[in-house]
C-alpha cells in the first residue's frame, strides 16, 4: 500500500496524485474521465470508459463439454465477444442455446460467432429477486405436485429450473462487472446467488426422485415441505428487506426445522427428506447473508 498526501486543488477542493504506471496501464491521460465512487469509509476511482475490460476472447477445439464451460466462464468474467472455432459447431449450438441471458449466436465463415448484448448496469436487486420469484414458483408447483398427484407438474418445474439456470449465470456476470465498486456488499449478494440456484437445484432432484419412485408417508413430506418453504421466504425477505430481526429468528428456529426433516419418517421418503434438510441449511445461508448486510448498514 502507498500513502499520498492530499493537496489542495482551486480553494474549496482537495484532490491527490494518481500513480503514472495506473494511469498508463488503463491509457489514460491529462483530461480523461474517471468514475468516483464515494462510499463511507473509502473511495473508488475507476477508468471512465470499457478500456481494460475483456472484449474478445478466441475458443478453440473438439471438446464440447469444455467448450461449454469456457463460454460460460468467460460470459460470467463480462467477455463482449467469443469466437469458437470447432469441429462440433451443432453440438455446441444445441447445448449454449438459450442458456445464456443476452447471448446472440451467429456463424460466420466456419466460426461461431457469440455477441453478448446484455445490460450490466442493472440493479443487482432486480436479478436476485428474479430468481427468488423463479425459485418460488418452483416450489409452489412441487408442493401442488405433491399434493394432487399431478406428475404433469413437472415439466413446468424442469423448465423453470433451466430459467432459474440462465437467471443464476446472468446474475453471476452482473456481480462480476460491479463488484469492485463495493466488494462487501456483492459478498453477500454472490452467497444469495449461489444458495438460490442450490434450491433449485434441490427442488430439481426432488421432482425427477418423485417421477421416477413411489413416495411413501406423503402427507408428512408435504407437511414438512411447506414448513421449509416458509422458512426460505422468511430468509430471502430478511436479505431483500435488510430485515436483521426476521434474520436472527430464521437462524434461530434452524436447528428445530432441521432436527424435524432428518427424522426418519419411511424408507421411501428418505430421498426427498434429505433434499428438504439442504434447503434449509441453504436458506440458512441466506440468512447469515442477511445479518452480515444489515449489521455493515
Amino acid at each position: 500500500m502507498e500513502v499520498r498526501r492530499i493537496i489542495r486543488v482551486g480553494e474549496r477542493s482537495f484532490g491527490i496524485t494518481l500513480p503514472k504506471e495506473w494511469v498508463e496501464l488503463h491509457g489514460l491521460g491529462v483530461g480523461s474521465p474517471v468514475k468516483i465512487i464515494v462510499d463511507r469509509e473509502k473511495i473508488t476511482v475507476l477508468p471512465g470508459t470499457e478500456a481494460g475490460g475483456m472484449k474478445k476472447v478466441l475458443i478453440k477445439g473438439d471438446d464440447v463439454e469444455k467448450i461449454i464451460r469456457d463460454i460460460i466462464a468467460y460470459y460470467i468474467e463480462g467477455a463482449e465477444e467469443l469466437d469458437v472455432e470447432t469441429g462440433n459447431m451443432s453440438a455446441v449450438v444445441t447445448r449454449i442455446e438459450g442458456k445464456l441471458p443476452g447471448v446472440v449466436l451467429m456463424e460466420i465463415g466456419g466460426v461461431l460467432k457469440l455477441r453478448i448484448v446484455t445490460k450490466e448496469d442493472i440493479n443487482i436487486d432486480e436479478a436476485v429477486r428474479s430468481m427468488y420469484t423463479t425459485v418460488d414458483a418452483m416450489f409452489t408447483l412441487f408442493l401442488q405436485m405433491l399434493s394432487s398427484d399431478k406428475r404433469e407438474l413437472a415439466e413446468e418445474i424442469l423448465r423453470l429450473d433451466d430459467q432459474l439456470d440462465r437467471l443464476y449465470f446472468f446474475s453471476l456476470r452482473t456481480v462480476k462487472r460491479n463488484i469492485i465498486q463495493r466488494p462487501e456488499h456483492y459478498v453477500d449478494y454472490v452467497i444469495t446467488i449461489k444458495n438460490l440456484e442450490h434450491v433449485g437445484d434441490a427442488i430439481d432432484r426432488a421432482t425427477n426422485y418423485y417421477l421416477k419412485n413411489e413416495l411413501g408417508c406423503k402427507e408428512e413430506v408435504i407437511s414438512l415441505f411447506k414448513k421449509v418453504y416458509g422458512f426460505l421466504q422468511q430468509a430471502f425477505e430478511a436479505f431483500y428487506n435488510n430485515d436483521a430481526s426476521k434474520a436472527l429468528a430464521v437462524l434461530i428456529s434452524r436447528a428445530a426445522l432441521e432436527k424435524e426433516s432428518l427424522r426418519a419418517i419411511c424408507p421411501q421418503a428418505t430421498a426427498v427428506m434429505h433434499e428438504a434438510a439442504s434447503i434449509i441449511g441453504f436458506a440458512a445461508d441466506i440468512a447469515e447473508a442477511a445479518y452480515s448486510k444489515c449489521a455493515r448498514k
